[in-house]
């Protein structure tokens, strides 16, 4: 044969060879993708789902059956001893069920790798694909970091015992956020809580820190007093004492400095302050003289300033011995109400008064004259409110007052303060023709026939109270005055608002009564009775008029019910 024909037939034998092998493999890679489908590694397990020899659609039912639960259950966290939980679908957490099929080797029909997974390496345990939503997840995580995370706390110094002592540093603990996110990333699918990790947050100011200053600066300052020289006056000494109530430290670049409060220093020195300073300020006020208002002026004090007190000790605080000496001088200490403020209050004139009498009765005589001593001279500044119960007091035998009679329950019964009633009747009444507003008040229950029917106050301490506030733009002074009653003759008590009127004239309609009740014939048997003429009750309506420019301005409506006098006979 030819040398041509023999590699000629050579080559085909090749071909033919070739081919067969081709054809070989192509079969059997047809029967192993024929056998394998898109199933699953026999061996495989997702998140510690076995989803071995599954189909791809299988697996992933089997996989959300299993592991979607897990989202939306709380899931425990702990960092630094606490304890938290979260919910990972609120945390942006979840499972990508198709991925996690895919990377366990599911879904991949037509791959040799997956076909030799599947019949021949069996697969193994894979982790599920997480799907992440990174702002969810950092919200969550700043929610755990407000119960994990404790500031640190500086170290201190403390004046305890007349001494400054140590207060520790500790180190505070915070959530270390980015590898708290990836550890809950990876274990949040588990059944054990999950791990996160912390920093430690160490403080500003160590305690070592903290002892150098107390040894350069804190003890040293409260070693001895210090003694300022005030003017051509007196020596006061500032005891240690004083110095440690008003010396505090507070960080700064990472040390302690000092800092004095001049105000505590001075109100702790202020025993010692008194003895060499000259006198204290006065306020202006409007007083009567000679029946009419005349301002009292202000007096101007001398007194040690509290900031310049502080000026003069803390440059000697760290010295030693007879170095710790200081010198200031007084300084004038203003009225905090001047003679220009009281002129400007504008008290000139009467604007309103009242006068209501009584019968004798020794309480009577002490208990409204007592009454009307504290109220006398009452200033009320624009705006501001009088309250009978703050300025008279409690009605006790300390404060000047007997025992007298009171209403209560329908009844006459012996009280302290008796009588201080008809005070706060005439008060209101003065104040009512003054034009000044009505805050609060209350007639009595029953009627009393000395006063003008409902218009008229009872008061009790500490709840019941006559309170009326200066709302004009003057100042208004209160003038009270007593005549005591006699055994043949009514004493009185007159009320006036001295200050600037407002209004032309104020007025009141003439009382409206109606609707008139009786009491009930009543025996006590009691040791206490007080026997009670009846009288009747009524209900009363009238009106308080202002005018200006002849013409009614404004008008204020009043009401009131009087329950009937039971007529009380004792046994």
């Amino acid at each position: 044969m030819p040398p041509d024909a023999t590699r000629r037939a050579h080559l085909v034998r090749i071909l033919r060879v070739a081919g067969a092998a081709v054809a070989f493999v192509a079969a059997l890679y047809l029967l192993g993708h024929l056998v394998a489908g898109d199933r699953l590694p026999k061996d495989a397990v997702i998140a510690g789902v076995p989803v071995g020899g599954l189909g791809a659609a299988q697996a992933e039912d089997r996989l959300t059956a299993e592991l979607g639960p897990r989202v939306a259950e709380p899931r425990k966290v702990v960092a630094a001893g606490t304890t938290a939980s979260l919910l990972p679908a609120e945390a942006g957490l979840g499972v990508d069920y198709a991925a996690s099929v895919r990377a366990a080797g599911g879904g991949h029909p037509w791959s040799p790798r997956q076909i030799v997974r599947v019949l021949v390496t069996g697969g193994g345990a894979t982790e599920a694909v997480v799907t992440v939503d990174r702002a969810r997840l950092e919200a969550a995580l700043a929610t755990v970091a407000q119960e994990v995370d404790r500031e640190p706390v500086n170290a201190g110094l403390v004046y305890r015992d007349q001494a400054f002592v140590v207060r520790k540093a500790r180190a505070g603990v915070e959530l270390a956020r980015p590898q708290a996110a990836a550890a809950l990333t990876d274990g949040w699918l588990g059944t054990d809580p999950v791990d996160l990790p912390v920093e430690d947050a160490p403080p500003v100011v160590t305690t070592a820190e903290a002892k150098a200053v107390r040894s350069a600066v804190a003890l040293p300052a409260v070693s001895g007093p210090v003694r300022v020289q005030v003017g051509d006056g007196g020596r006061i000494s500032v005891t240690p004492a004083m110095i440690g109530a008003a010396l505090d430290f507070r960080e700064q670049d990472g040390t302690l400095v000092p800092d004095l409060d001049a105000q505590t220093l001075r109100e702790a020195a202020d025993a010692a302050v008194r003895e060499v300073a000259s006198s204290k300020p006065r306020d202006a006020t409007v007083r009567l003289v000679d029946g009419r208002p005349t301002v009292i002026p202000a007096v101007e004090g001398a007194t040690v300033a509290a900031s310049a007190l502080a000026k003069a000790v803390e440059p000697v605080l760290t010295r030693k011995g007879d170095d710790r000496t200081a010198t200031l001088e007084l300084s004038g200490a203003k009225a905090s109400f001047s003679t220009a403020d009281a002129e400007a209050l504008g008290i000139t004139e009467k604007t309103g008064s009242f006068t209501t009498y009584f019968p004798y009765a020794e309480y009577r005589n002490v208990n409204i004259g007592r009454a009307a001593e504290l109220i006398n001279g009452t200033v009320l500044k624009p705006d501001e409110t009088f309250s009978l119960n703050k300025v008279v007091g409690e009605r006790t035998k300390a404060n000047g007052f007997t025992e007298g009679f009171i209403i209560s329950g329908g009844k006459f019964k012996r009280e302290l303060g008796g009588g201080v009633s008809q005070s706060a009747t005439t008060t209101f009444n003065a104040m009512f023709f003054a034009g000044l507003k009505d805050v609060e008040h209350q007639p009595h229950t029953l009627y009393i026939d000395r006063y003008p029917p409902g218009r008229e106050a009872t008061v009790a301490w500490p709840d019941l109270d006559l309170k009326f506030q200066n709302d004009t733009r003057y100042g208004v002074l209160v003038q009270a005055e007593v005549t005591p009653a006699s055994a043949s003759q009514r004493g009185s008590i007159t009320v006036t608002m001295w200050s600037t009127k407002t209004w032309d004239k104020v007025a009141s309609t003439a009382p409206a009564k109606s609707s008139f009740t009786t009491g009930r014939d009543l025996v006590d048997d009691s040791a206490s009775c007080e026997p009670q003429a009846p009288a009747q009750g009524f209900d009363v309506s009238y009106s308080r008029l202002f005018y200006r420019d002849g013409e009614v301005a404004k008008r204020q409506n009043f009401s009131w019910r009087y329950g009937p006098t039971d007529r009380i006979r004792c046994s």
